[in-house]
């Protein structure tokens, strides 16, 4: 067996063989439901005949093996892994149906001290040229003190009430949903594989999350279109549970926009900045 990789910023520039990625439009009204929209308001969203319109954080199904491989990739060995933080920036709209080839590489190896991070930077290019851009980061607990650099800090969350701020209904079933697009992870369907791995139940995926602020944010800021939101990025924060409410706190900071995300009085996506077409 081979012995698991020592964590250093030797890893930089490390690739991810390409994938492939094809959807229809029916994977896109699937994804829709999955990170909460629900008709007759978002009926742009989930009704073929009327697009359906994309919400620009699909092009993350694509990139998600970028998130799920590395493991693999870097022989990482048994050491937990969080998904931690995500960016994404769209070139232009993603369409309803369509193929994109997706190649990664890891762009940054931090030591937290404790903890390691690494950041994987994915392109996504169809046949019109670039789609998208996302950077990763991926947590790996216990892999710190290799003496590297600790890396950027997170931007500090806005203060001061926020501008607007929408709430949406997390449903006992919204993990099950989302699960559809392709994370299978038992973590968020299977409360004694969540308790094995010290949760007390199930939890939202932290991309089903984002998804949910990007309909909040494009709901707020863009009047409902998903076009006109540009880019966004956040770091998870706190897990989210199933069946409760969730709100979205934004803020305008002149041509870009500031959020989080909290469930109660607990904030879940942190750090949020968001840019809209026009704004």
């Amino acid at each position: 067996m081979t012995a698991p990789v020592t964590l250093s910023d030797a890893l930089v520039g490390t690739t991810l063989a390409p994938t492939t990625y094809r959807w229809t439009e029916t994977d896109v009204i699937l994804y829709a439901l999955g990170v909460g929209a629900r008709p007759p308001a978002e009926l742009h969203l989930l009704d073929e005949h009327a697009g359906p319109a994309v919400l620009p954080t699909f092009a993350l199904i694509a990139n998600w093996w970028a998130v799920k491989d590395l493991r693999a990739t870097l022989n990482l060995g048994p050491l937990p892994i969080v998904h931690s933080a995500q960016s994404l920036r769209l070139e232009r709209p993603v369409s309803a149906s369509g193929e994109v080839g997706v190649t990664a590489e890891v762009t940054a190896v931090w030591d937290k001290g404790k903890h390691a991070a690494i950041e994987v930077t994915s392109v996504g290019v169809d046949d019109d040229g670039p789609l998208f851009s996302a950077s990763s980061q991926t947590m790996v607990l216990g892999g710190g003190g290799f003496g590297g650099t600790r890396g950027p800090a997170a931007a500090e969350d806005p203060q001061g009430a926020p501008d607007a701020v929408f709430a949406d209904d997390v449903r006992p079933e919204q993990a099950a949903i989302y699960r559809l697009s392709g994370d299978r992870n038992p973590l968020h369907i299977d409360p004694a594989a969540a308790r094995k791995f010290g949760f007390d139940d199930v939890f939202l995926h932290g991309l089903c999350t984002l998804g949910f602020a990007a309909r909040a944010l494009i709901n707020v800021v863009g009047d409902g279109d998903p076009q006109t939101l540009t880019s966004i990025s956040c770091r998870f924060a706190k897990p989210v549970m199933l069946g409760s409410e969730l709100c979205t706190q934004i803020w305008r900071d002149g041509h870009e926009v500031r959020f989080q995300t909290l469930q109660r009085d607990v904030v879940s996506l942190s750090s949020g900045t968001a840019t809209f077409a026009g704004c």
